[in-house]
């Protein structure tokens, strides 16, 4: 089943860059970490980390543009910590690499607003520290929000990202059985051809 996820991602990728469009590359920064809920705690350390992609822009009127991206993105709690015998979420010291489609929508033209879906599929896992069991699904998807802005060919994007799949599961002090989620602030600079 894995293999068929990732053929139809890179299927539907090639098939849209055939089109005539716009075509973009860009990388950055990540500042990820992993979060209860919506937001509720940030219960790992944060690290910074980076992607890199490909877009591919379909233009669908005036102001609004289909944006789908292929993006290798590392995430997780990329800091290690030093280990001690009382358990903290600290030391949760998971690097993770994701292969990421964001179906993103644009809005507006020098100065925009984006957002949409994302899906995600894990390539790899580090275990830097403790091994606290495995990630609890391959499959990560979310959404995205931000904005940006264009100087000719080039543009700059800040943006949000909020997994909704669960990366790691834990029981609390009180018997309470939480889930964390992938959590990230994305930093992009890029160029469309």
């Amino acid at each position: 089943m894995k293999k068929n996820i990732l053929s139809l991602i890179l299927i539907l990728v090639l098939n849209l860059s055939y089109g005539q469009h716009k075509f973009g590359v860009f990388t950055g920064i990540n500042y990820n970490y992993l979060t209860e809920g919506n937001f509720k705690g940030l219960l790992t350390e944060s690290s910074i980390s980076f992607h890199l992609g490909v877009l591919y822009e379909i233009r669908l009127n005036d102001k609004i543009c289909f944006r789908p991206k292929l993006v290798f993105s590392q995430q997780g709690d990329r800091t290690e910590t030093k280990q001690s015998s009382d358990f903290n979420l600290t030391q949760l010291d998971y690097k993770l690499s994701y292969l990421n489609v964001p179906l993103e929508f644009k809005f507006g033209d020098k100065v925009y607003f984006i957002t949409g879906p994302q899906i995600g599929y894990l390539i790899q896992t580090e275990k830097m520290s403790n091994d606290l069991g495995d990630v609890k699904s391959d499959i990560d998807y979310g959404f995205n929000v931000g904005g940006g802005f264009k100087i000719d060919n080039y543009f700059v994007e800040l943006s949000t990202y909020k997994g909704f799949s669960k990366v790691y599961e834990y029981e609390d002090m009180y018997n309470n059985k939480l889930s964390l989620t992938n959590t990230l602030f994305r930093l992009s600079v890029g160029y469309n051809f």
